[in-house]
């Protein structure tokens, strides 16, 4: 039998399961100087792929510290799906998305953020609208959630095109999911799916796992593990046959054999 290989952190993944002092209020995902110099290499692959591929991109992103936030942008979205194996993370991407959404402009986002001038809808997001007004006055202890870059520099390129951002997330048909990527159901969820950008964060550094695509025709993923190598796999080359998508460090891909064919 194959032994199963475990990933750095495996050994602490389940902190991040269901605990609310688990929440990353921004990111250090991308170059650790804020300058998303990591961004050149997105940005290179976007614009060299045929354009057809480019019209029709189901974005899938983990919540983390929101930096599939800075995708948005660039990818311009037809479809999207945020998800998180924690429950309070997706109640702060629903509190941020909310705030996008009835600001006009950057300035007015970041205030209501520090002013925590808005609704909540349980005590779990009275809990992080808290929390966020604590980050911007420099005042969130580490027992409450973890405070990385500031917001103006983890979702610099979603802030410098807002409106562009707003509009992705007004009218781009989105869904939420509170499980992990390693989940059966998230696995039947892209499985038939042939145009999907993932957005994985560093997953992988907690757990290996695999996730099969029927026709990878557009299908592209996207991890940064270490924030200088950030790796972005294209599975185009691979369309027409069922794809093995190993999620480990370093991405690889594989075609099913006949005996793994659903």
């Amino acid at each position: 039998m194959k032994k199963q290989k475990l990933a750095p952190r495996a050994f602490n993944r389940e902190i991040y399961h269901d605990v609310p002092e688990n929440v990353f209020y921004g990111t250090d995902d991308g170059d650790q100087d804020g300058s998303f110099g990591e961004f050149r290499e997105f940005e290179h692959h976007y614009y060299q792929v045929a354009p057809e591929r480019r019209e029709n991109i189901h974005m899938i992103s983990v919540v983390g510290g929101l930096y599939g936030l800075n995708l948005l942008p660039l990818w311009r979205p037809k479809e999207l799906t945020f998800f998180d194996i924690n429950p309070a993370a997706v109640n702060y991407f629903h509190l941020i998305r909310n705030n996008w959404l009835n600001s006009n402009n950057k300035e007015e986002f970041l205030q209501r953020l520090t002013d925590a001038d808005y609704p909540v809808e349980n005590e779990q997001q009275a809990f992080i609208r808290e929390n966020i007004r604590l980050k911007q006055s420099g005042e969130l202890p580490r027992t409450r959630g973890s405070s990385k870059r500031s917001y103006e520099q983890s979702w610099k390129i979603a802030l410098d095109n807002f409106q562009l951002t707003k509009d992705i997330l007004t009218h781009t048909p989105t869904q939420i999911r509170t499980e992990p990527m390693e989940s059966v159901s998230f696995s039947r969820y892209i499985r038939k799916q042939d145009n999907l950008w993932i957005y994985a964060s560093n997953i992988s550094q907690f757990h290996f796992f695999e996730l099969e695509i029927d026709n990878p025709a557009n299908v592209v993923i996207l991890q940064i593990i270490h924030p200088e190598l950030p790796q972005l796999l294209d599975l185009a080359d691979m369309a027409g046959k069922p794809v093995k998508l190993n999620v480990e460090i370093p991405l690889t891909a594989e075609y099913l054999k006949q005996t793994e064919q659903a």
